[in-house]
């Protein structure tokens, strides 16, 4: 009897625990998952056969999907994508969707993101992400996307292009990370009144000569791979955002700025990607000032560095790749004509790969005259 006993305990300590949860915590579980994962889950048993239909989390990504459903031919695996999106829509229980993720890396038609964005904004989404390829015509988003009052969160990332409206009108969006989007002048921005966080990535601005990002409830901006071969030579940013506290950049050529109103801010991380001294920097003219041909390029992008740099002045830690200080060493007369408005600077941290790295002594002691109690690390 008593080994009858223990076998009993010890088949009810095997159970199946994780079935006998509500429904809320298995979504939260499986919105750690693909969508095809989570259909997946139906054959486990009866319990599980119909959870993903009201599964709020729809991620769907090609690579995942391709490594578990493969075909020998790529675009039978592509054409096979497609069709389960469209059965996974077509056989979901019709409640909302908190988040939809699309991520293709490869050309995607358009249809397939139109229908997912339809169907996501018909059921009140609040987040949507989309990483995809488009190269034949820049992805125009679908008109009912800009009725969406339940949207906070936005990724939209398209290689090949992006074109925007003039407006967004996203009154709940408090999110918006933008990838390949093409030749909008950034009034959008000023359309999301409740705008916090804001990604720019990889844009392309070659005819645009002033590009504006005016958002009065912006926290963070993130400026990324920001490349002269595509800006338009000479376009300037006005920035207007008095609650901004964390500014980030990362681009080969530095920003142009014609408006700024930065007094929130407290963190700004600045990295200069490589940049080649064969192209042409267009450099602010200061009077009294001269600089020979030779040195043009050089003293050039060493003088724009200053002038963007000089814009955080309010700033309490700042962040610099280590190429940045590498120009700054080699205009030495320009940093003395130019001293350093940094006098809230608390925190001056250096990016670098390597272990050994000499700091020239006359740029830091271009930034320790404006904070004598400067803490500086690598």
């Amino acid at each position: 009897m008593e080994s009858r006993t223990r076998k009993r305990s010890s088949l009810n300590n095997n159970e199946d625990k994780i079935s006998t949860l509500p429904n809320v915590l298995l979504h939260h579980i499986l919105s750690f998952l693909d969508a095809v994962q989570v259909v997946q889950t139906c054959v486990l048993s009866k319990r599980w056969m119909n959870v993903w239909k009201s599964h709020p989390y729809l991620d769907f990504n090609f690579e995942t999907f391709s490594s578990l459903i493969s075909s020998y031919y790529y675009d039978d695996d592509m054409n096979n994508f497609t069709d389960f999106i469209s059965h996974v829509l077509l056989r979901r229980n019709n409640i909302d969707v908190f988040k939809l993720s699309l991520d293709t890396r490869r050309d995607c038609q358009y249809s397939v993101v139109e229908s997912l964005i339809y169907y996501a904004v018909k059921h009140h989404v609040e987040e949507i992400s989309i990483n995809t390829v488009h190269w034949d015509v820049p992805i125009v988003l679908p008109r009912c996307f800009f009725d969406c009052e339940s949207l906070r969160s936005l990724k939209l990332k398209v290689d090949g292009g992006l074109a925007l409206p003039k407006s967004l009108g996203l009154q709940s969006l408090k999110t918006l990370h933008l990838g390949g989007a093409q030749n909008f002048d950034g009034k959008i921005f000023s359309s999301c009144p409740n705008l916090e966080n804001l990604t720019i990535e990889d844009i392309c601005l070659n005819v645009i000569e002033n590009f504006n990002i005016h958002a009065l409830s912006l926290k963070s901006l993130e400026i990324l791979n920001w490349r002269y071969n595509r800006i338009k030579q000479g376009c300037k940013v006005m920035l207007v955002a008095p609650k901004l506290t964390s500014f980030k950049f990362d681009g080969n050529t530095p920003l142009f700025w014609s408006e700024v109103n930065l007094t929130s801010l407290d963190d700004v991380n600045v990295v200069l990607q490589r940049y080649y001294y064969n192209h042409y920097y267009p450099f602010y003219v200061v009077e009294d000032e001269y600089i020979s041909e030779e040195e043009e390029t050089e003293q050039g992008l060493g003088l724009n560095l200053i002038k963007m740099l000089h814009q955080f002045c309010s700033a309490k830690s700042l962040t610099l790749s280590m190429n940045i200080i590498e120009v700054l060493s080699k205009i030495p007369a320009a940093l003395n004509k130019h001293p350093s408005p940094f006098s809230n600077l608390k925190y001056l941290k250096l990016k670098t790969d390597h272990k050994d790295v000499t700091f020239p002594a006359h740029v830091l002691n271009y930034f320790l005259r404006s904070s004598s109690l400067l803490k500086v690390c690598f």
